[in-house]
């Protein structure tokens, strides 16, 4: 994706909307799990705009306050509702800023809601906003950082390691993989070293690049390469990307959920399946040099990947659990498992007799993938 530096307002890509959609449906459900048993609840927007486009009156502070307001009501309802639930707003552009305050103070926003629009840039902001959590009564609480910026750089790996390591925190990165690997493959590569070593939090992507590979198979490395290093920090154990695309069918950018809870992916991964009704995204994994698009419903791919990975040995339920989390369009192996079955590729040992009608967790001792 070339780099867009706005200077007035402008029109948002279906593929905008589609993620501010996902954001929106996303924190719903976790304003509304985490609210019920936490006084306090952050969420943080490392590159907020200007609070609207020329066609949409959405945009993600909006789409962050309303579903908050939202949950609020569904949990006030229970009795259980956080009294304080904080927003933080980072927009570098005067202008946007100041737009950004414009729109959110348009709405009358719930007494346990407060709001704030940082001026700066990411890099600047979010260590003192951190240090502001962290100082709570309670300590940090359970917040969540949407991290969009416009172009490759501007978010240093080290500002996305520091998130991560609360355990109630949870990020969605929009990687721009394609304007990373033009980073890496451009002739004065020298002087985006600088550039390249931030993104990935060291020179690790000099070895790992393949600088004069097609595009595609380039951004595929990226992609890899991130969601490794995403996997290096402690913890971190559930990381899932999937592709946006333009009205053209080609990728833009890729969206980078990590999170050190696997309910918080399960839950983004319902968030995916509504918004992908609107065909304005879709599953894209790293295989490197190969365009594999998954959805919903067909097993068949994703149980495949599996079988190539984690065959030939006993494996406990829990590894094929996490990895259908972080590498396939589903929540749980359950249908792989059906479809693996089906093909006489699955080998059960079993605790007490054999079930019927599934793979129950809870009775099963071990697994064994035959290629």
């Amino acid at each position: 994706m070339p780099s867009f530096k706005p200077t007035k307002l402008w029109n948002a890509e279906p593929h905008t909307l589609a993620k501010i959609e996902i954001v929106r449906r996303y924190l719903f459900l976790w304003f509304r799990i985490l609210g019920t048993s936490n006084n306090r609840l952050a969420y943080l927007d490392g590159f907020s705009g200007p609070g609207r486009y020329l066609n949409s009156q959405q945009s993600s502070p909006t789409a962050a306050l309303t579903a908050a307001k939202a949950a609020l009501d569904a949990l006030s309802s229970l009795g259980r509702a956080p009294k304080e639930w904080l927003f933080y707003f980072i927009e570098r552009e005067n202008q946007f800023a100041s737009n950004l305050r414009n729109v959110i103070s348009e709405t009358t926003w719930p007494k346990e809601f407060n709001w704030d629009v940082r001026t700066g840039t990411f890099e600047e902001k979010l260590s003192g906003i951190l240090d502001e959590l962290k100082k709570l009564p309670n300590g940090m609480p359970p917040t969540f950082v949407f991290i969009d910026p416009f172009g490759a750089t501007g978010v240093p790996f080290t500002h996305v390691a520091e998130i991560l390591k609360h355990r109630s925190c949870e990020v969605l990165i929009n990687l721009d993989s394609d304007g990373i690997g033009r980073l890496a493959a451009a002739q004065s590569v020298e002087k985006n070293k600088a550039h390249l070593d931030a993104i990935f939090g060291g020179q690790m992507w000099e070895d790992r690049l393949e600088v004069r590979a097609p595009m595609l198979t380039l951004c595929s490395q990226v992609l890899a390469l991130y969601k490794e290093r995403l996997r290096s920090l402690p913890n971190v154990d559930y990381n899932f990307a999937f592709a946006m695309k333009t009205k053209q069918g080609t990728l833009n950018y890729h969206l980078v959920f990590a999170s050190q809870n696997p309910l918080g992916l399960k839950k983004m991964k319902e968030a995916m399946k509504a918004v992908d009704k609107s065909g304005s995204y879709s599953f894209s994994d790293d295989t490197v040099g190969q365009r594999r698009l998954w959805d919903f419903s067909d097993p068949e791919q994703p149980a495949n990947r599996m079988l190539e990975t984690l065959g030939g040995s006993w494996r406990p339920y829990k590894d094929y659990e996490d990895f259908a989390l972080n590498e396939t369009p589903f929540e749980n192996p359950k249908s792989m498992f059906q479809h693996l079955k089906s093909k006489g590729k699955m080998e059960v040992q079993w605790l007490g007799q054999p079930s019927r009608t599934g793979f129950p967790e809870e009775r099963i001792k071990a697994i064994k993938l035959n290629p």
